[in-house]
């Protein structure tokens, strides 16, 4: 009888910790029978983030280049990070406060644990701009974990 399915989210950026968390969930808990699910939840101004507010059609066509682009580029690094080390998994976007975003998707996918890369900001910082894997791990319904290197 296999093993059951477990879907573990990857919360990816353009970071470098974010690769570092990807390359670490190779080299230590990935299992072939696990769903890899990577997420990203992209920083600043987005489309979905932008509804409803009056933009010219160039202003949106601009944002919807730039989006493009960056999804494009990151779903390009990821499959073929996914491809060289020969896990089978799959990208998708979210959209929100990238905290409150993980933690949904995590939800709504059923999702067996979390685990994300850490920029490492000092407590001064930390507390002024708040951290994406502080939330993530305080709010979360599965564990978290946080890779730091």
């Amino acid at each position: 009888m296999a093993a059951p399915t477990r879907t573990v989210i990857l919360a990816v950026d353009r970071s470098q910790q974010a690769e570092n968390a990807f390359d670490w969930y190779v080299r230590s808990i990935h299992r072939p029978e696990n769903h890899l699910l990577l997420v990203h939840v992209p920083e600043g101004p987005t489309l979905e983030m932008n509804k409803g507010q009056r933009m010219s059609e160039g202003e949106i066509q601009k944002l919807a280049d730039i989006e493009k682009k960056e999804n494009e580029e990151m779903t390009s690094k990821y499959q073929a990070k996914l491809t060289s080390v020969g896990v089978k998994g799959e990208y998708r976007v979210v959209y929100g406060k990238p905290g409150e975003a993980l933690v949904e998707a995590a939800k709504t996918e059923n999702a067996t644990m979390i685990i994300m890369g850490t920029r490492g900001m000092g407590t001064i910082r930390r507390t002024i701009m708040g951290s994406v894997s502080d939330y993530v791990v305080h709010h979360s319904h599965v564990p978290v974990i946080v890779c730091r290197h």
